[in-house]
Formats: structure tokens, sequence, C-alpha cells
């Protein structure tokens, strides 16, 4: 509030409209000699209750948000990342970041039959150049054609291994009496056994090494080679008269696909019908590792292997061999029906 104050102040004869009589009387302007001051002096603030009730409100609102943030928001807490170099967080860091991805093996055999890197299994007898692994990094691609012994089912004659992560380098295998081994299409590996510097991306081997499912298969001689590449991507290739086998072992890769499926640990969605949907039938010409482009022929329906016929076959198979699944016994049955026993025995190795 304001309290206000009278003072008196000499202001000369004459000028002023008051005369000192022990009190200061009106007696018109111009008669007296002092004039009037009103000065208005400050001694504090008087505060309206509403404002003193607003003041306590504001204040008890800051003391609840203070007290209980809980009532108006609410905080999470992010869980620190797992080590990834622990055993136990490999998979979950595999899925996540794609690192510590432990590896798979994906198998091609015979006409071709493939055990996937999920362990699904599919039949590709169509010929042509096809996707045996997909992915941005990692190129590996099967030429599929018909050999002499499998009336006009395809087998997988050779393979090319490139794409970004060989640094546009290219392995190619064939088979031993169509095709050659070469790195960037010069020929290596001429005489067994023998070794190759793949220009500091790793090592190429061939020779006669190599783990067979059955070792009374060890009369058949071998011609394999082994590679390993960056990536930790590792090939098997065991090279017969006109037909390859082989085991690819790698870890599983970003947007993988291809005939030894995507790697996700699903095997349901690796049937050769979602692969072929996900990947075509064949590979286009621009990205094609092979100098020659083979157009994608369907197979011919295969024989019926019933009765007799399939008898003698599955006699034949457990001749070649003691300890068949029951899935490997029928790949066996069916390329006996449809090629020949030598042609089955050789695969029978693998």
């Amino acid at each position: 509030g304001l309290v206000r104050a009278v003072q008196w102040q000499y202001v000369g004869q004459g000028n002023g409209s008051f005369v000192n009589n022990s009190s200061y009387s009106y007696v018109g302007f111009g008669a007296g000699s002092y004039e009037q001051n009103v000065i208005t002096t400050p001694i504090g603030w008087r505060v309206r209750p509403v404002c003193a009730a607003l003041v306590v409100f504001v204040i008890l609102v800051v003391v609840i948000l203070i007290l209980l943030p809980g009532c108006l928001t609410s905080t999470t807490t992010t869980p620190p990342e797992p080590d990834c170099n622990d055993p136990q967080y490999h998979e979950y860091c595999c899925e996540r970041f794609g690192k510590m991805c432990l590896p798979k093996t994906c198998i091609i055999w015979g006409d071709p039959h493939i055990i996937g890197f999920d362990g699904a299994r599919a039949d590709f007898f169509g010929c042509g150049e096809s996707w045996i692994v997909k992915s941005p990094r990692v190129w590996i691609q099967g030429r599929y054609k018909a050999t002499p012994f499998t009336n006009g089912l395809a087998a997988t004659d050779a393979i090319a291994v490139g794409g970004p992560f060989l640094q546009g380098h290219v392995l190619k295998v064939g088979a031993l009496e169509t095709g050659t081994i070469t790195w960037d299409d010069q020929p290596i590996l001429t005489t067994m056994p023998s070794s190759f510097d793949a220009d500091g991306l790793g090592t190429i081997r061939y020779n006669d090494h190599g783990s067979l499912v059955d070792t009374a298969m060890n009369h058949l001689p071998r011609h394999i080679v082994h590679a390993s590449f960056p990536l930790g991507v590792h090939l098997q290739i065991m090279r017969w008269s006109h037909h390859i086998n082989i085991r690819i072992t790698m870890p599983p890769q970003p947007l993988m696909d291809g005939h030894c499926g995507n790697a996700n640990g699903r095997p349901s969605d690796d049937t050769k019908e979602l692969i072929v949907a996900r990947v075509g039938v064949s590979v286009s010409r621009t990205e094609l590792l092979f100098k020659t482009w083979l157009p994608h022929q369907p197979a011919n329906p295969p024989q019926a292997c019933e009765g007799e016929r399939r008898a003698r076959a599955e006699m034949r198979c457990k001749q070649m061999r003691r300890n068949w699944s029951a899935e490997d016994l029928e790949a066996c049955i069916f390329d006996v029906c449809n090629a020949n026993s030598a042609y089955a025995a050789q695969d029978s190795v693998y």
C-alpha cells in the first residue's frame, strides 16, 4: 500500500498559497509564502487473499512434481547390451547385429539333392545357373546340367564363388572331365596335391582329403578342392567325372538366400517353391559369375521307381552303404532308378 504525508516548503513571499501560523492556512493563490507538496512513500505490500491462495497453490504443485514424478510421467531403463563375446549371447548377437554367428552347413549332391543351412531338403532338377548362396557380400552360383548318366535330369556341373567379399575375384570349379579349376578364369591347381594363395584372401587346396560318410567307400578315388575365404566361408568341392558335390560351411549373412536357404533357423520356409519365389529360377545375365549363360530348362519328369525296379535300387543302395538315414536312402534309390549305380555310389560317399 501507499501512505501519503504532507511537508511544507518555503517558496518565497507572494509565491505560495499558505502562511505559517503554527499551522498552515490557505489564503488564496499568490497571497501566501508556502506551497504544499504531496510526497508518496511506499511502506510495504498488502497481499490480497486471492493472491495468497494462488501462491500457495503454485507451491503445492511444484512440491508434487518434485516428490511424485511417477504420478505424471513414466520412465524406462534400457538394459545394457550383452557381451557378444560370451557364447551364451552368440545367437542373440547374430540375429540382432549379424555378429558372432555360428557357422551352418549346406550340402549339395547328386541331381541335385540339397540339405540347406537350416536342415531343409529340396531337389532342383532343371538345367541352368542358379543361386546357391546370394547375399550382398557373398555370391555362390551353381551350374546345373544333365549328364550322360542322369537321363535328362540335371546334376551340379560347376560352382562359381565371388562377390564383394572376394573383392571382384572369382573361383570356379568344374567336374573332372567337363571343367577345370580357375581363379579369375586362369587355371590353377593343375596337379594334385597342390595349393594356391588366393591373392591374400584365403587359401585353396586340392587333394584327396575329406571325411566320408561311410568308410566302406574308401576305395573310390577322391579329388577334393578345399577353399577357405573371408567371413568364415569354407567350401569342400568333390569332383567326379561329370558332376561335383559341394559342402558349404559359413556363418549366416544378412539378407542371405538361395538354394541352400536363408539360414534363419526355420526349415519350413526353405522348400523348393518358396526358394524359387524369393530368388527366381536362374541367375540374371548381369549378375552371372560364369562366362557364358545357360538358359534355364525345366527337367524331364523323373522315371517312376516302383515295384521290382524300386526293390532292386534299394538293395543296390544298401550294398553301397550300411548306415543310410531314411531320407538319404530315398535319394539314393531315386539316383539309381534315374541314373545308374555308379553315379549313386559316387554320391553315397558325401
